[in-house]
């Protein structure tokens, strides 16, 4: 099956495709419109992002790049050109610079400048304070979270605006989030 070029896009910007793989897929982007070339732009801003907040992080190894090429293999387009579908049941989980947390990227719009996370929280994990550099939206899915001096549970909702900071966040019992962020944004230093 045919990978397409916002699978490679993803790969590319993670470090998993091997040199002769980037070139072709950089023969591709070269052609591509303008739009996939922007997404490739912003894959590539968020995994430098995540790559300087966590620092001298190994790379891949072989297992999850093979597990990983797999995974994308088995992804059939259904619903056709334009439409991007994620499961439950999809394992493709990615850690997250502060330990105890685990993200899937649903959904990453260049051309409206976001990224659309789900980041699953183990119980007492502590994110530290930091600064947004564009507006964040968080929706708890289910368990619960701290901030702002407040308990939100399953069903709430926080918007904070561009160039607010943000104090700690923490959970007890852990919960699971979805996060719309600009897909540049600053990550935390996981380091604390």
């Amino acid at each position: 099956m045919k990978m397409h070029l916002d699978e490679l896009a993803s790969l590319d910007a993670s470090g998993a495709l091997n040199a002769d793989e980037r070139r072709a897929f950089e023969e591709a982007l070269a052609s591509a419109p303008p739009g996939v070339r922007a997404e490739a732009a912003a894959f590539r801003e968020a995994a430098a992002a995540l790559a300087e907040a966590t620092g001298d992080a190994a790379a891949p190894s072989a297992e999850v790049k093979d597990r990983l090429m797999t995974r994308i293999h088995q992804i059939s387009r259904p619903g056709g050109k334009g439409f991007a579908f994620r499961f439950a049941t999809d394992d493709d989980w990615l850690p997250h610079p502060v330990p105890g947390i685990r993200m899937k990227v649903l959904a990453l719009n260049a051309e409206r400048s976001y990224a659309t996370l789900l980041l699953d929280v183990q119980p007492g994990v502590r994110f530290p304070p930091h600064h947004h550099g564009g507006a964040e939206e968080c929706y708890v899915v289910s368990g619960s979270l701290y901030t702002c001096g407040r308990r939100l549970t399953a069903g709430d909702f926080l918007h904070a605006d561009p160039h607010t900071d943000h104090g700690e966040l923490w959970t007890d019992e852990g919960c699971r989030v979805l996060l719309i962020v600009p897909p540049g944004d600053e990550i935390p230093d996981a380091a604390g």
